[in-house]
């Protein structure tokens, strides 16, 4: 660390995320590399969340200490936050290989002005088989670029829109820039004709297209003297509702979507499908669509050039003059009742504009987890969750931000004040948002239809691009409202879905439950919570299913969270076990479950009349993550008389690694059981170089972990060690550790994070044992996996032959203050610092525990 560097404080917490940022250039200037990443990966962990500068400059750091592969993935970070990142993609280019490093090429490309890396770039694809590339810009006036090529044949440029077509020649410039090394080159400019539909950019050479664009409209359609659609008049005839699917590519999922729809509108009055064939470039799409056209099960309509996902429903609009309407993404799969349930739905609800329903990927209305592309159910099982959601959440309309394009119910008065998709929005993202918010202005209601269930796979048109045409797209949306962004912040934090999603699930596992028979863990902290995630994995690995009960506070309520570490069903159920009915109910789940078998860790963290209640009815066993059933952390100190009842009603004791194992024979007096465990590979790291840094694992962010810490930086200073700490994890208040020049913070870590901090940091020791014990925690057997030097506690003298005289082996029992100062002993002892500042009796010690 450079003097500099030392001189920073971190004393702002609302700039602290600016101070971390500036401080990572200051010391990627200074060329102090290690401070660098440290500040840089300090940043990417914490609020507000990190942009793609944040992760380019861990980066930079990353690849300046020689940590090529951990640096690749910074970038990558970087890219998938911002896709068009220039910075970015030229690091991807340069450091990168494969899929990605061809990717970046080709944004830089296309994107940069700087002529040596576009020509970098283009050597780069041509090495990859792309003998062709293209640069388009486009303004509403005009479009300009340039193009290169192989070949003899001129390259073609086409414009095209609803109603014409032009074509021009792009005759070879032996003079481009680019025309090097047998690659031939144009530039090209041309004015834009004016147009309120879309246009379609193409080129192609040789028979063959180079590149193909869709440009927006450039100028407003003109309703001055469009006719007014007439009012739904009260009538006791159903209005017909007309489903739209547009279709452009992927056969299966197509195929797949409109059988399934087709099925649903044979069961629902006045309901048809018409299908918009965008261009495809699929021949055995059209032989499909043509064939369901001429049997008359589905309305077509073919357009001449690609209009993208606007144009094409728009052109349906505009040939939908009654009735509601349903856009429908051609990769959704529909239940045979679903599209009758959502318009009975919207019909008793009031003022509503656009309903969506629930969906596995839907965004706010995903299911099971919010907010995820949720795996796509089979047929079979979507047709079980819309019979269960009809069943569990009937009559219920709950009011969002925006609706969600994949199955999007807009009634025929939000259609006559809005008219239509905005073509304002590129390639076919978040033009629905635009859509709902402007109904939203009109006084219209967006909501989700939770009684109703249609799956959705998600993101098969563009793949890769999504991310980079939402942001884009997304800037547009966020100038033009406002509102929005706070909006949606609000929106997901109170999550009013989320009761909706739990009797979904209650009624799932209801319906599962002869073939349920989980097995249950009770945890009731974020630590014991990681644990149990642990334990879930390992009874994976022997094909049995595992839930987790995390028993928390949230004001006067006691919360019980109920959910599944591998993501499926339940995510949403919570129980306030404050109240004699939440505790009736989470029996009444846990007995419905047939569970398997129930573990319960940390008691003392389960509020007592619910722990009560769950071992007077059902066979338990205890899972031992900490220190707590203890009378006290002393060999042979045996169980704290609290807990005597519980131990003795158990089935039997079980514990996750050596470390628990060891503690319950030594200090509980208890025979355990050990399950079997998926092999931590070692992950073996050289030494640094350099001065000592601890790296001290903090996991309850307690105030005992702050005031250690906050010890053993001063004995540090106090030894005039030229020693680091490096705390991995957070604590109690990060600002006032960074403020001592020996100390760094990183944040929240994970496992796979282990590697990168190890090397990043150049941690030389591990200090594993600053608080409370976490048995069988995954960080914890991550950091011992590297085979650093590590200080923790020993419940059981270490067989002959596996103890590392690099260790230092804590007493159990040590206060604090002990655990302090064996450690600096252990420090300045290795670094043969100021050995005439130890005491004897820190000497004898520490020789007794050093192997």
């Amino acid at each position: 660390m450079t003097a500099g560097a030392r001189r920073i404080a971190f004393t702002s917490r609302a700039l602290h995320h600016v101070d971390l940022e500036r401080a990572a250039v200051a010391a990627l200037e200074a060329r102090d590399f290690r401070r660098a990443f440290a500040l840089a990966d300090r940043r990417c962990r914490i609020l507000p969340h990190p942009g793609a500068r944040a992760h380019l400059l861990r980066a930079e750091a990353l690849f300046r200490l020689d940590l090529k592969e951990a640096a690749v993935a910074s970038v990558a970070k970087a890219l998938e936050l911002e896709p068009d990142d220039l910075a970015a993609a030229r690091r991807m280019m340069a450091w990168g290989d494969g899929l990605a490093q061809i990717e970046a090429a080709r944004s830089v490309a296309r994107r940069d002005d700087d002529p040596d890396s576009v020509r970098s770039a283009l050597l780069l694809l041509e090495q990859s088989g792309q003998d062709s590339c293209a640069r388009i810009d486009f303004l509403d006036e005009e479009v300009k670029g340039w193009v290169t090529w192989r070949g003899a044949d001129d390259p073609h440029l086409s414009l095209a829109q609803a109603d014409q077509s032009s074509t021009v020649q792009l005759p070879a410039d032996p003079r481009h820039r680019f025309a090097l090394n047998g690659r031939r080159a144009a530039s090209f400019r041309l004015m834009r004709p004016a147009s309120a539909a879309s246009q379609r950019l193409q080129i192609a050479q040789a028979g063959r297209v180079i590149a193909s664009v869709q440009l927006p409209a450039n100028r407003a359609p003109d309703r001055r003297d469009a006719p007014q659609r007439p009012l739904r008049a009260e009538s006791a005839e159903t209005p017909p509702l007309t489903i739209i699917i547009p279709v452009y590519r992927d056969l299966a999922a197509t195929r797949a979507c409109i059988e399934s729809a087709l099925t649903a509108v044979a069961c629902t009055l006045g309901a048809t499908i018409v299908a918009v064939d965008d261009a495809s470039p699929e021949p055995d799409i059209k032989r499909l669509l043509g064939e369901l056209a001429s049997e008359q099960r589905i309305r077509l309509l073919t357009n001449a050039h690609n209009l993208g996902f606007v144009g094409a429903v728009n052109r349906a609009l505009a040939e939908t003059d009654t009735g509601d309407v349903v856009l429908l993404n051609s990769d959704t799969t529909v239940p045979k009742h679903a599209l009758q349930r959502l318009r009975s739905a919207v019909q008793s609800t009031p003022r509503v504009g656009t309903a969506t329903p629930l969906s596995n990927n839907g965004e706010y209305t995903s299911f099971p987890v919010p907010n995820r592309s949720n795996p796509l159910p089979s047929p079979h099982e979507l047709e079980l969750l819309d019979e269960l959601a009809g069943t569990a959440n009937s009559g219920i309309a709950i009011d969002i931000p925006n609706g969600i394009g994949f199955c999007l119910y807009i009634t025929r008065e939000c259609l006559d004040a809005v008219h239509e998709l905005s073509d304002d929005f590129y390639r076919g993202y978040l033009e629905d948002v635009d859509f709902c918010l402007r109904a939203a202005e009109a006084g219209f209601r967006n909501v989700c239809i939770p009684s109703v269930f249609v799956g959705h796979e998600g993101s098969r048109s563009f793949l890769g691009e999504k991310r980079s045409l939402v942001l884009r797209n997304l800037r547009v949306l966020e100038h033009r409202y406002r509102r929005y962004a706070t909006e949606c912040a609000a929106f997901l934090l109170a999550d009013p879905l989320r009761d909706c999603r739990a009797a979904l699930e209650l009624k799932l596992l209801s319906n599962q439950q002869r073939a349920a028979s989980p097995h249950v863990i009770l945890c009731g902290s974020a630590v014991g919570r990681e644990i149990a995630i642990r334990r879930c994995r390992q009874l994976a690995a022997e094909d049995k299913r595992g839930l987790i009960v995390h028993f928390r506070a949230e004001g006067r309520r006691q919360l019980a969270a109920i959910f599944a570490p591998d993501g499926g069903a339940p995510q949403s159920i919570a129980l306030d076990v404050a109240t004699t009915e939440g505790r009736e109910a989470l029996l009444r789940f846990l007995t419905d479950l047939r569970l398997r078998s129930l573990e319960i860790s940390e008691p003392n963290r389960i509020p007592g009349a619910c722990l009560a209640q769950l071992t007077q009815h059902f066979a338990y066993e205890l899972l031992i993550t900490d220190t707590r059933l203890a009378e006290c952390a002393a060999i042979g100190s045996g169980l704290h008389p609290d807990w005597t009842g519980l131990v003795e009603g158990a089935r039997g004791v079980i514990a996750i690694g050596e470390e628990g194992a060891a503690f319950s024979v030594s200090v509980l007096g208890l025979q355990v059981v050990r399950p079997s465990d998926p092999l931590v590979r070692p992950a073996r790291h050289p030494a640094a170089s350099g001065p000592a840094r601890l790296g001290l694992l903090a996991l309850r962010g307690s105030a005992a972990e702050f005031r250690f810490v906050r010890a053993l930086s001063d004995q540090i200073a106090n030894a005039h060690a030229d020693a680091e700490i490096i705390v991995l994890g957070t604590t109690v208040d990060d600002l006032k550790l960074m403020q001592r020049t020996n100390v760094m913070v990183t944040g929240e870590i994970v496992v796979d994070d282990v590697a990168t901090l190890i090397e990043g940091h150049g941690i030389t020791k591990l200090v594993l044992d600053i608080g409370e014990p976490a048995f069988g925690h995954p960080l914890v057997d991550a950091l011992l996996a590297t085979g650093l030097p590590a200080a923790a506690t020993e419940w059981l003298p270490t067989p002959p032959g596996r103890s590392r005289k690099t260790d230092l082996k804590l007493q159990p029992g040590f206060d604090a203050d002990e655990t302090v100062a064996a450690v600096l002993d252990w420090v300045v002892e290795d670094a043969q610092l100021h050995p005439d500042r130890r005491s004897s009796r820190h000497r004898r010690e520490v020789g007794a525990r050093l192997p």
